[in-house]
């Protein structure tokens, strides 16, 4: 079993101030223009300044990346700094990579079989959202050129660096911290319920979990200490998922997402009750959860959650989809990670019920 984290994090308020002993001789920044009007005051060196554009979705895209990667071969950086939520630091891996590597193919990109990087630069992630989990994760996802979500995924991406500064998610708008957050609790479920028993991740992931499930409600009140958690739950859920992997949650949601143009971390939030009563028969792991958050049902906890957050509890899945989404989800890569071995027609099943917003036995 293997253990795959950035080898230095930061975290804690005012941790972004100790940045400069981790950089190299020429930086750029890549971040988004609403986002670094927030934080650049928070950010103690001078640096050229690389703005992420969409080209044609609003979640990042090839070309997006493509684009970046010319932007930032024209100042030849050695450190490559990356403040965002999860589509610029995803943006921002996948364009360090076509830096390092000009002929790479988007075949090559998502084969699981990355260059070694470094070669040019080092990577550093200073995320402004509290769910993505991009600032520890080997992964960075990406809409290809029919607009499907990919991943990209090698050990090669996780940052030499990661910080976790809560100062730097104080502004987020509540769709923004509630959504996101409840990306984090679903990765940090998802990666404990996983057939991968990584002592470590899951340890992480169960931490991360009552992080901010007691905390994301308060998060949303702007209680101070309620954000710091909510982030550090975070930056442990992205460090369980990386090493214990996700399943049908985020397979679900990828398809979904994709297909209707649905805000990941909103979609992630609506499927959690559904995904959770699909498993819970068939790994002990979710009783576990239940109990240390003091519940005998997880999925209907959730689900009450949900509801009390304003979250919807269903997705309007046409009908002459509902046949193909359920063959995708079910041939998902993240389904060998899953406790229970779905058939498209269990898939199915479960996009009915999500369909009508019934969490009903799957």
């Amino acid at each position: 079993m293997h253990f795959s984290t950035p080898r230095n994090i930061m975290f804690g308020r005012g941790s972004v101030k100790n940045i400069e002993r981790y950089l190299g001789e020429k930086c750029v920044i890549v971040t988004g223009k609403h986002t670094w009007e927030n934080v650049k005051d928070l950010i103690p060196i001078d640096a050229p300044v690389l703005f992420v554009t969409r080209h044609k979705w609003k979640e990042p895209s090839q070309k997006d990346a493509e684009v970046l990667a010319e932007n930032i071969r024209e100042h030849s950086p050695d450190t490559i700094i990356a403040v965002g939520g999860g589509s610029v630091i995803d943006t921002a891996k996948v364009a360090w990579i076509i830096y390092e590597n000009p002929e790479i193919s988007w075949n090559v990109l998502y084969s699981y079989n990355i260059p070694e990087l470094r070669k040019k630069a080092r990577f550093i992630a200073i995320e402004t959202t509290s769910g993505t989990g991009s600032g520890v994760s080997a992964a960075a996802i990406i809409l290809d050129e029919e607009g499907k979500k990919r991943g990209v995924v090698s050990g090669e991406l996780i940052p030499d660096l990661a910080i976790y500064d809560a100062n730097f998610v104080e502004g987020m708008p509540r769709d923004v911290a509630l959504y996101s957050g409840m990306d984090a609790l679903s990765q940090a479920i998802e990666a404990y319920i996983s057939t991968v028993d990584n002592i470590i991740g899951d340890t992480l992931a169960l931490k991360a979990i009552e992080l901010i499930y007691k905390n994301l409600p308060k998060a949303l009140e702007k209680e101070d200490r309620a954000i710091e958690n909510v982030h550090h739950g975070d930056m442990l859920a992205g460090m369980g998922f990386a090493n214990s992997r996700l399943c049908l949650g985020h397979a679900a949601a990828h398809s979904l997402g994709g297909k209707y143009k649905i805000e990941h971390g909103k979609i992630v939030a609506i499927v959690l009750p559904y995904i959770i009563r699909a498993n819970e028969k068939h790994t002990p792991k979710v009783k576990e959860v239940a109990k240390l958050l003091g519940m005998k049902d997880l999925a209907r906890a959730i689900w009450k959650l949900n509801e009390e957050l304003g979250i919807p509890h269903a997705v309007d899945i046409k009908d002459e989809d509902i046949e193909m989404l359920g063959e995708e989800i079910a041939n998902d890569r993240l389904m060998k990670y899953n406790p229970r071995k779905m058939s498209k027609e269990d898939v199915i099943k479960m996009l009915r019920l999500l369909r009508e917003g019934v969490l009903d036995e799957i």
